[in-house]
């Protein structure tokens, strides 16, 4: 079956910058809703309920005309790529950072004598007016003289990404076979997109999915309503916190602890395994009393971070990374033979490309990246070591949803850029170094748009529908290039003429905390004497790390083992405090079902709980996208 189409590569393209305006719009200028938090986005899934729609009534009317099941996929998987890069935690970051400290820099914050001569400008925008007009609005993206300050910095950024995709396709070519064939892994997040595309229609017949649909779309209809009528009756989905009530000490350390009832995460949880459900829920309140335990013993004294949660939940996704590396060990040395050996153990023929070009790629593109950080000032020992971490974190992410469709891998602040400073200490890593962590942050802030994800997704869509992995794996390459561009150009473009620090931004300061933050970090740094390295935190992560190991270890000898060392990871994210009550919700509806009909049951349930994704994100997207238009007060579904 032919999937790559013309016609669908087009229709994917045409689409890409249009849904990236709309996610900046969304994300950035009206602080609506954010698709891009979450591991489904739910602009992609609404432009594909909608793609289905017209499909249908394609086959009725012209059904020569109408798409393949192929086909559609791959316009999800572009736009997929797009909104990966135009994400919360992508370009959106990236823009603030290399166009703030020029801008914001002033005598008082003395950022030009600390640091000023250790960045890498040619990364940057330096141009004043050019500065001015972004940040306060009412310029032109389009005068000659701003398309100039811009042109060197997004075209060096581009090919730096371009880099990074190659590199992450190369990887999902080799772990693909793994995966999918040999440890047969569930990839729970592509259930949704083949359902809807499937050629006979069967999810949109069922009664139960429309059922979940009403009761969710419902909902976010009523409260949408209601945000502009108050006199009519909402549904509290989202009014309730368990921190109004622990408000005296040690309890309080708890932090926030919000009882929502999210219909579209109750839905993805039931597409996940049991014990990652349960991990999820668990681990979440195991952060959560850590933190309590900390304050009532004193022990974070002088120590404001201690416990170092996020340091433990990275050392738990380095954790996946290891446990990864360490089963599939006997597998690379097969595919290291396949492409460089006399005898060839795996047949590579029907992969996207050969183990041999594969492996070539992800060292001639991993070369570059580090010449890449060299060039910019990053000392040789350091940019291997932080493309390295990338790696393996990157790796973990990829594992993480493809056997058990993680909702949420926020991995918050602690990408291998924090990690070096921690580990190594700022004082013993070189000025331009640190410039370029910071100018990392674009892309390390958070991890919850990784796009290698999104890859290892369309090869495996490819396998279950049936068309050929080859031509795919170029075009989901082509669209994560041109959704890097699209993203840039949506960004700028927005920004010129609102003003990324105007009023006109909805939530103020959204893009300016973006660059802030990476620039007060990078100060700290530089700051004489500097910080000292922090064993305490390197131990911890290490301590992640290890608990990580332990959790696996223990799954592997003992088939009732309840802790999911996912669940440890992905539980002390950002998203986790809102999603831990339904996913709690979705493990107690899927244990009930499991132990009263079994499988059969579960298949029989699971479209009223693809109703439920399907009739949040499409009624949601809806509401979003009419507020957007006529500018009335948004409910935000999420985020």
């Amino acid at each position: 079956m032919r999937a790559v189409t013309p016609r669908a590569v087009l229709l994917g393209f045409v689409l890409a910058p249009v849904n990236c305006f709309w996610v900046v719009y969304s994300e950035v200028i009206r602080y609506a809703a954010h698709p891009t938090t979450t591991s489904i986005f739910f602009n992609v899934v609404f432009c594909l309920f909608v793609l289905a729609a017209a499909n249908a009534g394609l086959r009725r009317c012209r059904p020569r005309w109408a798409f393949t099941q192929g086909e559609l996929l791959v316009v999800y998987l572009i736009l997929s790529l797009g909104t990966a890069m135009a994400g919360h935690d992508m370009l959106q970051v990236l823009v603030s950072v290399i166009a703030y400290a020029h801008h914001f820099e002033t005598p008082d914050n003395r950022w030009r004598s600390l640091f000023f001569d250790a960045l890498p400008t040619h990364l940057m925008v330096t141009d004043p007016e050019a500065l001015r007009g972004m940040w306060n609005g009412g310029g032109s993206l389009y005068a000659p003289a701003v398309l100039w300050a811009w042109a060197r910095p997004v075209a060096l950024w581009t090919g730096f990404f371009t880099l990074l995709l190659v590199l992450m396709l190369c990887l999902n070519v080799v772990w693909r076979r793994q995966w999918s064939e040999r440890e047969r892994l569930a990839f729970p997040l592509v259930e949704l997109p083949l359902q809807m595309t499937d050629p006979g229609g069967a999810l949109f017949r069922s009664r139960a999915m429309w059922i979940g649909f009403a009761l969710a779309g419902g909902i976010d209809l009523l409260n949408t309503v209601a945000m502009s009528y108050p006199a009519l009756p909402r549904f509290p989905a989202r009014e309730f916190n368990l921190q109004h009530y622990l408000v005296d000490r040690p309890w309080s350390a708890a932090g926030s602890l919000p009882l929502q009832l999210l219909p579209f995460v109750i839905g993805i949880g039931y597409l996940l395994p049991v014990d990652l459900l349960f991990s999820a829920w668990f681990f979440y309140f195991y952060w959560k009393g850590q933190a309590v335990a900390t304050a009532a013993w004193g022990l974070n004294d002088g120590r404001p971070q201690f416990p170092y949660i996020l340091e433990q939940s990275a050392g738990a996704y380095l954790g996946v990374a290891a446990s990864v590396l360490w089963i599939g060990r006997h597998y690379l040395g097969e595919v290291f033979r396949t492409a460089f050996g006399k005898t060839r153990p795996l047949d590579d023929s029907t992969e996207p490309m050969t183990y041999r070009a594969a492996l070539l790629g992800i060292a001639g593109s991993l070369a570059g990246l580090v010449l890449f950080a060299v060039w910019s000032g990053v000392t040789l020992g350091a940019a291997v070591a932080f493309f390295a971490l990338y790696l393996l974190l990157s790796l973990s992410v990829t594992r993480m949803r493809a056997e058990l469709g993680s909702p949420a891998h926020d991995l918050r602040w602690t990408g291998p850029d924090h990690l070096l400073s921690v580990i190594v200490g700022p004082r013993d890593l070189s000025k331009s170094t640190l410039a370029f962590f910071s100018l990392a942050w674009g892309f390390n802030r958070n991890y919850r748009t990784h796009p290698m994800p999104h890859q290892m997704e369309g090869l495996q869509m490819a396998r279950v529908a049936g068309f050929r992995m080859q031509p795919l794996a170029w075009v989901m390459l082509a669209a994560g290039i041109w959704g890097c561009l699209c993203a840039f150009w949506a960004l700028l473009h927005v920004y010129y003429q609102v003003g990324a620090a105007t009023a006109l931004v909805q939530t103020p300061g959204v893009p300016q905390v973006f660059g802030r933050d990476a620039w007060l970090r990078m100060a700290r740094w530089t700051t004489p004497p500097g910080p000292l390295r922090d064993p305490v935190q390197t131990w911890v992560i290490l301590g992640g790390m290890g608990l990580s190991l332990f959790l696996t270890a223990m799954r592997g000898r003992f088939l009732w083992w309840p802790f999911h060392p996912v669940g440890l990871a992905v539980s002390s994210s950002w998203a986790m405090g809102y999603m831990w009550f339904p996913l709690l919700l979705a493990w107690v509806a899927k244990l009930i079902i499991l132990r009263a009909a079994g499988l059969t049951g579960y298949r029989a349930a699971l479209p009223f709980f693809l109703g439920l994704i399907l009739g949040e994100f499409v009624v949601g997207s809806l509401c979003n996208l009419a507020g957007l238009l006529f500018g009335f007060e948004l409910y935000r579904f999420w985020g």
